[in-house]
């Protein structure tokens, strides 16, 4: 075998455990937030899933807002965390403040629309609609429910994330919500280099 065939094969095997793993990242994530979903349906009633899927039709929508305004002096965040890459590349810096909201500030580099699908398909959908859903279900008011604002600039890139009503005393609840915003954003950073 020639020189740069062995190379090739080795990129190869190289770009094919990378795959690999990525699939099994995405499917432990999956896995816990189909674990997520089984807690909290048995938690929150003893109705069949099929059977909420039909009432949640009855659930009144709540609208997403497109603009959040900043309140005039901004809280000072008691926790803040950084989202890195396998590379060390900052994803997004996660602000936690003390009245049970989370400020997500994806890295500005990563320019992305709302519409990208990891994004609006699997954290907006699966994630944060399900907990919305989720809280509502199990007996909260609109109000005291999670909810979230996305933000956006003049050219319609996400520029940040309000996460409302979420108890940032809840580790496993925090540990698996930061799974799924690094997942999705890693899913971002290689969608949009093209991987």
């Amino acid at each position: 075998m020639s020189e740069d065939y062995v190379k090739k094969l080795a990129e190869l095997k190289k770009q094919l455990e990378t795959r690999k793993k990525q699939i099994e990242d995405e499917l432990d994530l999956i896995n816990i937030n189909l674990n997520l979903i089984d807690k909290a349906l048995a938690e929150s009633s003893f109705t069949t899933a099929s059977e909420l899927l039909q009432k949640k039709e009855e659930v009144p929508e709540i609208k997403q807002q497109e603009v959040y305004t900043q309140p005039k002096e901004k809280a000072k965040a008691v926790h803040v965390e950084k989202i890195v890459d396998i590379d060390g590349y900052l994803l997004s810096t996660l602000n936690f403040y003390q009245n049970n909201t989370i400020e997500i500030i994806p890295n500005p580099d990563l320019k992305f629309k709302e519409d990208i699908s990891p994004f609006k398909n699997f954290l907006i959908k699966k994630v944060f609609d399900g907990k919305k859903t989720t809280d509502i279900e199990s007996g909260k008011k609109v109000e005291e429910a999670f909810d979230y604002e996305i933000i956006k600039d003049n050219e319609g890139n996400v520029t940040q994330i309000i996460l409302k009503n979420i108890n940032i005393e809840d580790q496993s609840s925090i540990k698996n919500l930061t799974n799924s915003i690094k997942w999705t954003m890693k899913r971002i950073r290689e969608k949009l280099k093209g991987v």
